[in-house]
């Protein structure tokens, strides 16, 4: 390969790549982000309390289906965090642009993420409550056993013949990448 024909691939992934990072924060519209910038000039904190190492949101590895659920409770915690700073403040500019960013974030979490979230946390709720030393308790869990078994079993087989398949289709796609 001579040094243009580099020169120009290069190029083309520099604007390949600055395409792609453009277009993800496009998400994002500049009306959303100058409301936030307010925002945050309104609720200023210090940078120590800020960059204190420990984030309201921590990062984490769920796969994919576990993101679904979790970036739902995520919205609704801030849907929360938001109700709470609108029931604080009387300043007018300020219910404006809370109001705002809210209604994105429930326009948001309703036509992407579970709309029943609400029902799941008590569902959730409802499983962590159960009282396990409580013989009753145990004598119903052992005879509904099998039946979650299966369909626990079941779920684990799908997700692992998802991940298989995504697995043959990068190696397969390596492959073809190396050959070309």
């Amino acid at each position: 390969m001579d040094v243009l024909s580099r020169a120009v691939m290069c190029f083309c992934l520099m604007g390949w790549m600055t395409l792609g990072w453009s277009n993800a924060a496009q998400f994002t519209s500049i009306n959303m982000k100058r409301n936030i910038d307010k925002l945050k000039v309104h609720y200023k904190i210090s940078k120590d309390q800020l960059f204190n190492g420990n984030p309201v949101f921590p990062k984490d590895t769920f796969e994919d289906s576990e993101q679904r659920v979790l970036m739902s409770v995520v919205l609704d915690v801030y849907l929360s965090i938001f109700s709470q700073m609108l029931n604080q403040t009387g300043d007018q500019e300020v219910r404006e642009r809370l109001d705002q960013v809210k209604g994105k974030v429930q326009e948001t979490q309703k036509h992407y993420f579970l709309g029943r979230i609400p029902e799941l946390r008590t569902h959730l709720q409802n499983l962590w409550a159960i009282k396990t030393s409580d013989t009753t308790v145990q004598g119903k869990a052992l005879s509904e056993f099998i039946t979650i078994y299966e369909k626990a079993s079941k779920l684990a087989h799908e997700i692992h013949l998802k991940k298989d398949n995504r697995r043959k289709r990068r190696q397969a796609q390596r492959l073809k990448s190396h050959i070309m």
